[in-house]
């Protein structure tokens, strides 16, 4: 089993403060700088039905919305992992755009910042983890 985060990044932004490990499991991090490259990126990572993804796309503009939005669903719908999706308020949630069939088993929402989502996005995954166990 596997976290893997992917997250829109811009060259100046700050990598998130994620641990190498969730338990016994590895942590990747997968920086993308569109819409398009995290689609290709949501495609290429050969999820496992065990597997978690967090994703978070930041700020995205209408156009490629516009450009992306039918191929962004589809790779989510055919995603076999279960994903949370991150996010600052600003943001409309992926459900909302998308209309989603596989939707997120978590949308957590910083007011602050993305950023400061991923502990709370890793430790919803610590706990969904404990109660497989």
């Amino acid at each position: 089993m596997t976290v893997i985060v992917i997250r829109h990044a811009t060259p100046s932004s700050v990598p998130p403060s994620l641990p190498a490990h969730l338990g016994n499991h590895p942590v990747v991090c997968k920086d993308c700088s569109g819409v398009e490259e995290i689609r290709q990126c949501l495609c290429q990572i050969d999820a496992q039905p065990r597997d978690w993804v967090v994703l978070e796309l930041g700020a995205v503009d209408e156009q490629q919305w516009c450009e992306q939005a039918a191929a962004l669903g589809h790779a989510l719908d055919q995603l076999p992992a279960q994903y949370i999706e991150v996010q600052a308020t600003c943001e409309l949630d992926l459900q909302s755009r998308l209309r989603l069939q596989h939707a997120p088993a978590a949308v957590v929402v910083d007011h602050r910042n993305a950023q400061g989502g991923y502990p709370l996005s890793l430790g919803i995954i610590r706990h969904r983890l404990a109660m497989e166990a």
